[in-house]
């Protein structure tokens, strides 16, 4: 496996987590992350929200080692890529507050990585920090995976609109409508109506290659309302 390919799946298992531990060093007891949630920036850095005046975020004054252990959500239940794993180890350290326009006051931790290491079974891959944080791997598997399912979670009934929109049928025939598959030259709807299912490619003016050109091309393509 190349150094590209390994960072690659890497940031593609951070993206799409299937559960996330993180232990701090001198932490007693261990510090949870129990609510928040881990993200990863465009330099595949974790980044946990926390309350202000936290465990973790005293661990973050004080620059202290954390590591971060997590399981691949990537594709299907029992799939081989439900096997993958990433350890990773650095210091925390301070982001900037949350989302001003949603009033979030949490606080947000990163672990600012010293060392990868890529797992499977009982191979174990060390993973270059360098090729990690490459942007060119922003738009990896995992990501593209959770922004169907987020769509499909959280914008059904915006997709059953957009997708009759787009395919010219009454919005009220369809049973139900959500996104396949996200990559970054289209992205394959799905719907059910008395017919049966059915899916669709709809593709994107032009191959995107940010998160933010993404989220234009998936409101350009299917709905406005579409985060």
């Amino acid at each position: 496996m190349t150094p590209a390919a390994a960072a690659l799946i890497a940031r593609s298992v951070l993206s799409c987590p299937s559960a996330v531990t993180l232990r701090v060093d001198g932490a007693d007891p261990a510090v949870e992350h129990d609510g928040c949630e881990v993200t990863t920036d465009v330099h595949g850095v974790p980044v946990f929200a926390t309350a202000p005046g936290s465990a973790l975020v005293a661990g973050a004054e004080h620059g202290r080692g954390a590591v971060v252990e997590v399981s691949s959500g990537l594709g299907a239940p029992a799939t081989r890529e439900r096997g993958l794993r990433l350890v990773m180890r650095g210091r925390l350290g301070r982001r900037e507050a949350g989302c001003r326009c949603c009033a979030d006051d949490r606080a947000l931790v990163a672990v600012e990585l010293e060392a990868v290491m890529l797992l499977r079974g009982s191979l174990a891959v060390p993973v270059d920090l360098h090729e990690f944080r490459d942007r060119r791997h922003v738009l990896n598997e995992g990501y593209l995976q959770r922004t169907a399912e987020h769509a499909n979670e959280a914008h059904e009934p915006e997709l059953r609109t957009a997708t009759a929109a787009a395919l010219g049928l009454p919005v009220r025939t369809l049973l139900a409508a959500g996104l396949r598959r996200v990559d970054p030259g289209g992205v394959e709807v799905a719907w059910v109506d008395e017919a049966g299912a059915h899916t669709r490619r709809l593709e994107f003016v032009q191959p995107v290659t940010t998160p933010q050109e993404l989220d234009a091309a998936l409101r350009s393509r299917l709905h406005a309302g579409l985060c």
